[in-house]
């Protein structure tokens, strides 16, 4: 009878333990990923360039960048943004125009990309190359 008892109890400790993990790694899996958003619209002052984030740690500091604009010489720098206790941010920013050819805007997306500076988990964002374009 006890050899009969130990044949059950063996398997019935390794799928309560494997159900265990799958509910630790479960907890992990639904969690919605960090996520930046950023649109851009030409203005006779720049590009006027609207950031938003959700799902970042509450108070992470966020660095964001951006490749190339069109007709420029390199990549960008947009700042920094506080994520509030939610974990989302929002940061308006006007940047110089760098081109006066309307084929650039076509050609030339940028990519945004926000940083958490202590994590270094990223998120990116594409906007149109027009918002670049000279008036």
């Amino acid at each position: 009878m006890q050899h009969f008892a130990r044949r059950l109890l063996v398997p019935a400790l390794i799928v309560t333990a494997m159900a265990g993990s799958a509910t630790v790694a479960g907890a992990f899996v639904g969690q919605a990923k960090p996520a930046v958003t950023a649109e851009g619209e030409r203005s006779p002052q720049g590009a006027r360039l609207t950031f938003k984030g959700k799902n970042w740690p509450a108070g992470a500091r966020i660095k964001l960048t951006g490749t190339r604009a069109p007709g420029a010489n390199g990549a960008q720098d947009f700042g920094m943004a506080d994520a509030s206790d939610k974990g989302e941010f929002n940061l308006r920013k006007t940047v110089q125009c760098s081109s006066n050819n309307m084929d650039d805007a076509q050609t030339t997306p940028v990519t945004v990309t926000a940083a958490d500076s202590a994590t270094g988990v990223k998120a990116t964002a594409r906007v149109d190359g027009s918002a670049w374009i000279c008036q």
